[in-house]
């Protein structure tokens, strides 16, 4: 049995919380109180007390991309669940506190390129005769 195709949306207790000024949604700009959303088969749900995780690419800021990742701000204090009767997919609802702690960032671990991989067992190299 495969776990349910899960759409896990942070929120803030209100739109006035913590960060509120920078929190748009876009292209259009409105004003949001979602802090992050995920998608997530693995059947872990978030649990109450559980930290947002963070990313950022701290090597090349510039270039995008994720090298570090964090325990963040905001935690969670509540979840709510909402089940589709004629799909197997659900909609996980966490709704989060500001409770700042100092960074931590942690280089994250990453396996080799594909190309690197490939080359290493001889694929896609020439055949010299």
């Amino acid at each position: 049995m495969t776990n349910p195709e899960t759409w896990i949306v942070y929120k803030s207790e209100t739109m006035s919380d913590h960060g509120w000024e920078e929190r748009q949604l876009l292209p259009s700009g409105s004003i949001t109180d979602i802090l992050s959303e995920e998608w997530d088969s693995s059947g872990q749900l978030p649990e109450v007390g559980a930290r947002i995780r963070e990313y950022a690419n701290l090597d090349n800021p510039e270039e995008g991309g994720v090298t570090h990742g964090r325990n963040g701000d905001w935690v969670v204090n509540r979840i709510q669940q909402f089940a589709s009767g004629d799909t197997d997919q659900r909609i996980i609802v966490c709704y989060c506190s500001y409770q700042p702690i100092t960074p931590d960032w942690r280089r994250l671990k990453r396996g080799k390129q594909v190309v690197e991989m490939l080359e290493a067992i001889g694929v896609g190299q020439e055949v010299k005769v």
